[in-house]
């Protein structure tokens, strides 16, 4: 053999080579905020807490930190521990690529993120990395029973893209019913809403088809709510954006807040029900604070205010992991309250005690399942049989600050943060991420070796020659 087919070899070889690293390299990126952020919910919750923000961009639309207020309502919502967060849009000032990275960091360790794209999200063009890092342009989600949450792109560029959005919310919807989510508003009619074409098309699909029981939306810099036609309509832009001093006059039937930072809790029921308040947000507005009593208790205080600046209920979901179980109590905390949640952990058997009125406790294996074991309480103790799920689940070891047992009887009095309930969850991504990357690094290690190999032989054989 010459010594050119050699070279040719070599060539093609190293050529593949570089192909291979960077494909490798590309499926080694992170996947979206929307992507990792997915949890299982199980079917059989007696509720589901959800907290609501929307337009948290900067004054300065060109900076790249976010509004010291929206970082505020960030560390309330780790405090709240939402089972999922939904946002409606203009969460970054131009969306810009470092925009988009920070907008990420600051929301990862939360469970399903489900973020809705604004006018300022797309300001920078960067429709695809907003895509890549943070989530689709438009989807849907059918994972909180008796409900699809339906994510619109409001900014499409073409009537037809927005027609074509509308006309998939109610395929294969069954008996869901729907919560719509996008940024710019129908109702309450606030002087800065979604243009006349846009919203007839949709409000006549809606009442062709019916199943829409709440609209979350964004855009206009404050808060506002009204029920038409059986459906609630609220604009949520008040967390961190430049808040807005007008209109004067409400629209008839609509409740109007100017100028004040808040964001909302939801609670959604599998009878297709919910409740939801809005809460203020910055200095002024009370605390939820959750503080460690010690190895098996916590303690809750709730002054938080509503958008009203009267005393409001948070929901509040702690986790603890016991033995490769995430184990969760999910409570209303009442305004002005104090709650008490305390351990008793016996092997697989875990009762809780809470003097709430109004919660529930469950776990799930490792990495969830779509059946959790529910305790309800009975005279303020919730019981989980952990065991109930052991044979349809393979133990799974995990590293966490928050994990009890039976043994550990310290009584010291520590500070909570929402870094002993955030621990496992994020953790857990983590894990997930570097599973992943850990067996495409094997791969690509192995065909670098042999593609490498390849080339040196070639190359010697041709010296040799």
């Amino acid at each position: 053999m010459t010594q050119k087919p050699l070279y040719l070899i070599s060539l093609i070889l190293l050529v593949s080579l570089i192909l291979l690293l960077g494909t490798a390299y590309a499926q080694q990126q992170a996947h979206s905020l929307y992507e990792e952020s997915r949890t299982v919910i199980p079917d059989n919750l007696p509720w589901y807490p959800v907290v609501v923000i929307g337009d948290n961009r900067p004054t300065n639309v060109n900076s790249i930190q976010l509004p010291k207020i929206f970082y505020m309502v960030v560390n309330e919502t780790k405090e709240i521990y939402p089972i999922a967060v939904i946002g409606t849009g203009d969460h970054t000032g131009m969306g810009t690529q470092e925009q988009i990275n920070v907008l990420y960091n600051a929301l990862k360790g939360l469970q399903n993120v489900w973020l809705a794209l604004g006018n300022h999200d797309l300001d920078a063009h960067q429709e695809k990395y907003w895509i890549q890092v943070i989530a689709p342009d438009h989807y849907h989600v059918d994972d909180i029973p008796g409900w699809r949450v339906f994510i619109l792109n409001s900014e499409c560029r073409l009537s037809m893209q927005w027609k074509a959005q509308v006309n998939t919310i109610w395929n294969n919807l069954g008996n869901r019913s729907l919560i719509l989510v996008f940024h710019r508003p129908i109702y309450p009619k606030v002087e800065h809403n979604l243009d006349p074409e846009r919203a007839k098309y949709l409000l006549n699909k809606i009442a062709q088809h019916g199943h829409v029981k709440l609209v979350l939306q964004g855009h206009w810099h404050g808060y506002a709510s009204e029920v038409k036609k059986g459906i609630t309509w609220i604009i949520t832009g008040g967390a961190g954006a430049p808040l807005y001093d007008y209109p004067k006059t409400p629209p008839d039937n609509a409740t109007i807040v100017l100028e004040r930072n808040h964001y909302i809790v939801l609670i959604l029921y599998p009878n297709q029900t919910f409740t939801y308040e809005p809460i203020l947000a910055g200095n002024g507005s009370g605390t939820l604070k959750i503080i460690r009593i010690n190895t098996t208790a916590y303690k809750i205080i709730n002054t938080k205010l509503d958008i009203f600046k009267k005393p409001a209920w948070i929901p509040v979901r702690l986790h603890v992991n016991v033995s490769g179980w995430d184990v969760y109590a999910s409570l209303i905390v009442p305004p002005n309250a104090t709650i008490i949640v305390n351990y008793e952990i016996n092997g697989y058997d875990v009762k809780i005690t809470s003097n709430a009125t109004n919660w529930y406790a469950y776990a799930t294996p490792f990495g969830g399942a779509n059946n959790a074991v529910v305790g309800k309480p009975v005279n303020n103790v919730a019981e989980l049989k952990l065991y109930k799920l052991q044979t349809t689940t393979t133990t799974a070891t995990t590293t966490t600050t928050t994990t009890f047992t039976t043994t550990t009887t310290t009584t010291s009095q520590t500070s909570s943060t929402t870094t002993s309930q955030l621990a496992t969850p994020t953790t857990t991504i983590v894990q997930q991420t570097t599973a992943q990357k850990g067996s495409q690094t094997e791969i690509l290690a192995i065909s670098a070796a042999i593609i490498i190999g390849a080339i040196i032989a070639a190359i010697f054989i041709v010296k040799k020659k």
